[in-house]
């Protein structure tokens, strides 16, 4: 087996879906491998009232999240990660749960189109484990 134990980051974005979808095919072929799903609500420094649109978006895509990895039960953990630095956050919160490998997408929702986002790029280069970048099909239907 060559991984025992994946953090996914997931920020609703096409590139992060591919992601999930990767890791619940890992599943499939291996059945002893476990999962921890993240997503990072950034914080920012902001006036009274804007929190709670952060928050409720996290929510929701954590709901989103939920829904997609449901049918792997036990084998599969959905955690919110709060932070200004989502790089490091995904980085720790991977070497806390022992995974040996973080699966992402190449750039999130607000990410250049053929550019590695800030977020993966930071993971990539200050990882001490593998990390899997997953990219969306672009509108030509290519894999990219």
């Amino acid at each position: 087996m060559w991984c025992k134990k994946a953090l996914v980051a997931f920020d609703g974005s096409a590139a992060s879906r591919k992601a999930v979808e990767l890791a619940r095919s890992i599943a499939e072929e291996e059945p002893s491998v476990e999962f921890v799903f993240v997503h990072v609500m950034k914080i920012y420094a902001m006036g009274a009232g804007a929190e709670n649109v952060l928050i409720d978006d996290a929510n929701e895509t954590l709901e989103t999240l939920r829904g997609m990895v449901a049918d792997l039960g036990g084998r599969a953990q959905v955690k919110l990660l709060r932070g200004s630095a989502p790089a490091e956050l995904i980085i720790r919160c991977a070497k806390n749960e022992g995974c040996d490998l973080i699966l992402m997408g190449s750039r999130g929702r607000g990410g250049v189109k053929g550019y590695l986002g800030s977020v993966s790029y930071a993971v990539v280069q200050g990882s001490p484990i593998a990390v899997l970048i997953t990219k969306d099909n672009g509108a030509d239907g290519m894999v990219g």
